[in-house]
């Protein structure tokens, strides 16, 4: 952060260590929302862990500057309040988010980089909503404010600016507009008929539909960039049979052991299967006709296992958490009457929870992936779970029943609050790449 140490981002600031400025911003800025990705983001580039607000009810950023080795107080933090409407929250913003907006720019190599990738991602939505509490400073009618955010589009200079700024308006038809009544009626309506420049410029029924995809699609190619594991070894074609289909299970105890009687059972019912004394793997290629476990699997998981998934080549796959049954009450309404995106037994005193994808013709699309690191990425859903976070039910009820448009299914549940990007856990992330996306 060399630049800010030559131009300071405000002329003054306060001093103090990170306890009591932290305090201070808590007491003083009640309605202040940290941007925690963005200080992530920025540290894992630069190595300084700053911390950084928005407060739109005051108009301003609150910047909690860690110094440099060699510069400024040796224990001290430094607490700047930026108004929006500023060249110095500019300067602020553009530093801090260089570095993820390089990134996102650029594909990675690694499927291990795909939680950056996901955080990154919370960085821009950070970005955007700093952005549109400085537009709004300027705009107070919304159908203005709406004209200006389109009108950026028209300004961006290269490619990747332009689908960042066309994302920033799907993004915001989405956020401002959400599930009202006539609300497609009311974004067609704001965002006028007179726009000439800029993207989609067809106003029909589909616009704004279209346009609000525009924020999907960027993030989702943003994913795709992020190389998916693959299996060491395939089957060649002279070993497979016509028909045989890879067909992957992992069934995992937390916290305890699988008794020996246990062990021998599964290895009795399933004896191609790998059993440990807290895990059950059973990874091979068989025709539908033998599926090693079927419709079983719940079963083996209330009778044995707390976690479980499952995986086939076609594109079905499912996850399994083992929860107290108190819970049956909170996870209820996101279950349809029909369908199988959401489901419960009863196992004794707890629940199964299933969250499954419906997939049935990705056989060449997924011949290769290797599902293997999927399960442990998963895991910490199920003490989200027990502390009474639903979003991972809300996800997979949105995964499935949710399309492509502006528009949602007829009886959509309450969804709870915290489902935006920036607000999502790695877990939570890794759930949407296995429901909601190609994981």
């Amino acid at each position: 952060m060399s630049q800010q140490h030559q131009h300071p981002p405000t002329p003054t600031g306060t001093v103090g260590d990170a306890d009591g400025l932290e305090q201070r911003v808590r007491d003083e800025n009640p309605s202040a929302r940290e941007l925690d990705k963005i200080a992530a983001a920025h540290e894992a580039h630069g190595g300084l862990r700053h911390r950084l607000w928005l407060d739109e009810q005051a108009g301003r950023v609150l910047f909690l500057e860690h110094p440099e080795a060699g510069s400024g107080p040796a224990h001290g933090r430094t607490l700047h309040e930026i108004p929006l409407r500023s060249a110095s929250c500019t300067r602020v913003m553009v530093e801090l988010t260089s570095a993820a907006l390089a990134r996102l720019a650029s594909p990675t190599d690694s499927y291990q980089d795909r939680a950056e990738v996901d955080r990154d991602i919370g960085a821009l939505v950070q970005l955007f909503r700093v952005q549109l509490a400085r537009m709004r400073t300027e705009h107070t009618d919304p159908a203005r404010l709406l004209r200006a955010v389109h009108a950026q589009i028209g300004r961006a200079d290269g490619e990747e600016q332009a689908a960042r700024r066309t994302a920033f308006l799907g993004w915001y038809l989405k956020h401002a507009y959400g599930d009202r009544p006539h609300a497609h009626d009311e974004a067609e309506r704001d965002l006028g008929c007179d726009i000439e420049q800029g993207i989609n410029t067809h106003l029909d029924a589909r616009f704004v539909a279209r346009t609000i995809m525009d924020w999907q699609w960027y993030r989702d190619r943003l994913r795709s960039q992020v190389p998916l594991p693959q299996l060491n070894e395939v089957p060649s074609d002279k070993k497979l049979r016509q028909g045989d289909l890879h067909w992957y299970y992992e069934f995992r105890t937390l916290g305890r052991h699988l008794t020996e009687r246990q062990m021998l059972e599964l290895r009795a019912e399933l004896p191609w299967a790998d059993v440990t004394s807290d895990c059950l793997v059973l990874d091979e290629w068989s025709d539908i006709s033998e599926h090693p476990i079927g419709t079983r699997a719940d079963k083996i998981v209330a009778q044995y296992f707390d976690a479980g998934l499952h995986f086939d080549q076609n594109g079905s796959r499912t996850l399994w958490l083992r929860l107290p049954a108190t819970l049956a009450d909170a996870i209820a309404p996101y279950q349809a009457r029909h369908g199988w995106a959401v489901r419960t037994t009863s196992a004794g005193d707890d629940l199964v929870l299933e969250l499954h994808r419906e997939e049935s013709d990705g056989a060449g699309s997924y011949l290769y992936y290797d599902p293997s690191l999927w399960l442990e990425e998963l895991l910490p859903l199920r003490d989200d779970l027990a502390a009474g976070d639903v979003r991972a039910p809300a996800i997979a009820w949105r995964a499935a029943n949710e399309n492509f448009s502006f528009t949602k299914a007829e009886t959509a549940p309450p969804m709870p609050d915290g489902l935006d990007e920036d607000e999502l856990s790695p877990q939570l992330h890794a759930l949407i790449h296995l429901l909601e996306e190609i994981p």
